[in-house]
């Protein structure tokens, strides 16, 4: 079946590569999966083999005929749009279930926060995206990959590189490498947060202006009194502010 570039279809096609993200997934008997793209099925029969149960969503009506006609019932097929699906309903009864998928591109940043926005469902997430995306969410404050992505995703979950997988490992071969990310949703948070959506708030103002000093950057929300209190230097650029120091930041605004 020829992928559909609209989509932004690569389907993975090295069974290793398959079989090694399952592993990592560590899945028990007695686990629920969902599973974003199942495209072929690469990873999908491995999963299978492994779970309680495997739910599928894939937008594309003649790949979920494919994988109705090679998996029978013991997949469950959502044909949906991911962005459209509400994904603590579809776990539901369930308190927790796995992730696992090979994220589309060309929506991959939507997908993240949509996994994470639904952190309370899942204990771990293993996930293929494009190598720069994955360097993003794992960033470090004073990398000029560090940005929102990367505190959304850190403040939500603990992120790691797994490892990489090369173009050839797809068809047709993305112009990009691939990373494979474990986020555990299960470990106990480095970050005590507050006010979540007045964290994003501030973070994002800063680094929609991530060139200039934060004290300008933030000029609309902060002044010099409240870097003061948050122990943040106002000459620093958005990229060089740790978590924690947004949200002493965040805590400062609070008292006004």
């Amino acid at each position: 079946m020829k992928p559909k570039k609209s989509l932004g279809q690569h389907f993975l096609t090295n069974g290793a590569s398959a079989a090694r993200i399952v592993e990592a997934a560590q899945i028990g008997k007695e686990d629920w999966v969902v599973e974003i793209g199942p495209g072929r099925g690469a990873l999908t029969g491995f999963l299978l083999a492994q779970a309680d149960r495997v739910i599928a969503i894939e937008i594309d009506e003649k790949l979920c005929d494919l994988l109705a006609a090679q998996f029978g019932s013991q997949l469950k097929l959502v044909s949906e749009d991911v962005r459209r699906v509400n994904l603590p309903a579809l776990v539901a009864p369930r308190d927790k279930a796995i992730l696992v998928g090979n994220l589309p591109y060309h929506i991959t940043g939507a997908l993240i926060g949509q996994i994470t926005d639904a952190r309370g469902v899942w204990k771990r997430a293993v996930i293929a995206v494009q190598r720069e995306v994955g360097q993003r969410m794992i960033a470090q404050p004073g990398s000029k990959t560090y940005g929102v992505l990367s505190i959304a995703t850190q403040v939500r979950c603990t992120a790691r590189r797994l490892f990489d997988l090369p173009p050839a490992h797809f068809f047709p071969a993305p112009k990009v490498h691939s990373s494979v990310l474990m986020l555990d949703f299960e470990a106990p948070s480095a970050y005590d947060i507050a006010d979540e959506k007045r964290l994003f708030g501030v973070v994002r103002a800063a680094f929609q202006q991530r060139r200039k000093m934060v004290r300008n950057a933030l000029a609309h929300v902060v002044d010099e009194e409240i870097l003061r209190s948050a122990k943040v230097d106002g000459h620093a650029r958005p990229e060089t502010i740790s978590i924690a120091g947004y949200e002493r930041i965040c805590r400062a605004l609070a008292t006004r």
